[in-house]
């Protein structure tokens, strides 16, 4: 923020008007990369040598443009945005939730909800067995009145029955936990890049072919229980993922070190 310092704005400049000059000029010639936080308030506003308010109306500006959004709770800031909604791989937090943390209004459009005899692959990544049946769920997830994503959710119906008679629009997650007890653990999630398919890229409103992050997801409950296979695809332009690594995982039991 040293370089904003020696930036000034035309004499008649109101000290909001000039703040947000400095700063949308910092975020044009690339000094902060999107997803990288500016810093709290307070911290901004002595490096600015502005008050608080003033900072605050400038900030405002910048929301609305989209250029920064301001996140909330225990990891919040002020955050440099490209409008991409940011969601990170090390957390089970819904997509509502994450969504409204980073001042995203988000709605979901059932597109269908049916109830099913369990196929192969269905048994196999729920654990169920031969005439089991399961409730699948389609859903396009729109932010800001824009399509973000296909939801393709699978869940076994003896353990959730009468799923679908509930609002489906809602955090599927939510219903889980708040109407049948279970709270939901641990996701394998696995990531790969596709293509959009002509029904994808009508659905979406993307180009054919446009890039998919596809996340096909096996979800448990707190006890264990499988509850939920997956089959996700985000517009890539339109979202980030990111990880903290542990460190070094041994993936391997056959794996000897040197």
């Amino acid at each position: 923020m040293s370089n904003a310092a020696h930036m000034h704005a035309p004499s008649g400049t109101s000290p909001a008007a000039s703040c947000v000059q400095q700063l949308r000029l910092l975020i044009e010639l690339g000094h902060y990369e999107p997803g990288e936080r500016l810093g709290s308030e307070r911290l901004l506003a002595e490096q600015m040598g502005v008050s608080r308010s003033v900072l605050r109306a400038a900030l405002s500006v910048l929301e609305r443009e989209g250029r920064i959004v301001r996140l909330i709770g225990r990891n919040g800031g002020i955050m440099i945005s490209d409008g991409r909604l940011e969601r990170s791989l090390n957390t089970t937090e819904s997509l509502p939730d994450i969504a409204k943390r980073q001042g995203h209004a988000l709605k979901s459009q059932v597109l269908a909800a049916r109830e099913l005899v369990a196929e192969a692959l269905d048994r196999r990544q729920l654990g169920l067995n031969s005439g089991d049946r399961i409730y699948r769920v389609t859903r396009l997830r729109i932010t800001d009145q824009t399509p973000l994503m296909l939801e393709d959710s699978r869940f076994p119906a003896s353990r959730f029955p009468n799923l679908l008679s509930h609002d489906l629009t809602q955090s599927i997650y939510h219903i889980l936990s708040n109407e049948y007890g279970a709270q939901r653990g641990e996701s394998h999630e696995t990531l790969t890049v596709e293509e959009a398919t002509e029904d994808e890229a009508d659905l979406l409103q993307v180009t054919l072919g446009e890039p998919l992050i596809r996340i096909t997801r096996i979800t448990r409950d707190r006890s264990g229980r499988l509850i939920e296979a997956a089959d996700d695809r985000y517009i890539a332009a339109r979202m980030r993922f990111t990880l903290a690594s542990p460190g070094y995982v041994r993936l391997s039991a056959s794996v000897r070190s040197a």
